[in-house]
C-alpha cells in the first residue's frame, strides 16, 4: 500500500490504495468515502471559510469541503454513497473570550458544507485542547486517529 502525508491546505484523492496520514490542531481533517466505489480522499483545511479576498483556496473549510466533494462527483461518486469524517478543530493557545475560536469555527465551517450538500457524517473527533494524527485507508474507508500527547 502506498503512504502519502498531507499538510495543511491540502486535498488528496488517490487512485489506488493509500495511507492517507495528517496532523490537525485547531485545522481541520475531512474525510470523505464512497462506500460503493471504495475509494477515499483527505481534505486537511486551516480556516473557516473564504472572505473574497486573496486567493480561493483549499486553505478555507467551505472552498476546500466542495472541492473535494466536486472530485468524488467527477469520478462518478453519488453523493448518497458518500460518508465522511471530521477531525481536529482543537482549542490551543489563548484566545479571545469574545470571538470563538477557530478550531471551533473550523469545525462549524465543515458541518454546515457537509449537511448543505446532504454528505453523511460517521466520525466527530473534534474540540478539546490537543492535536491529533490521523491516518486514513483510502480503499477501506477506515480511520485511526491518536491525539498528540502534550
Amino acid at each position: 500500500m502506498q503512504k502519502k502525508i498531507i499538510i495543511s491546505e491540502e486535498i488528496f484523492l488517490p487512485e489506488e490504495e493509500t495511507e492517507i496520514t495528517t496532523m490537525v490542531g485547531s485545522s481541520v481533517a475531512i474525510t470523505i468515502y464512497d462506500r460503493v466505489q471504495k475509494i477515499g480522499g483527505l481534505l486537511h483545511f486551516l480556516e473557516p471559510s473564504w472572505n473574497g479576498i486573496g486567493i480561493q483556496s483549499c486553505k478555507y473549510g467551505d472552498v476546500g469541503t466542495l472541492e473535494l466533494i466536486k472530485k468524488f462527483l467527477k469520478s462518478g461518486s453519488q453523493k448518497e454513497n458518500l460518508i465522511a469524517n471530521i477531525v481536529g478543530g482543537a482549542t490551543i493557545g489563548q484566545f479571545n473570550i469574545d470571538v470563538l475560536p477557530i478550531g471551533l469555527r473550523n469545525i462549524q465551517s465543515a458541518k454546515k458544507v457537509l449537511d448543505k450538500e446532504d454528505i453523511a457524517v460517521d466520525i466527530i473527533e473534534v474540540g478539546k485542547e490537543v492535536g491529533r494524527y490521523l491516518a486514513f485507508n483510502s480503499k477501506t474507508g477506515e480511520v485511526k486517529i491518536k491525539e498528540n500527547i502534550r
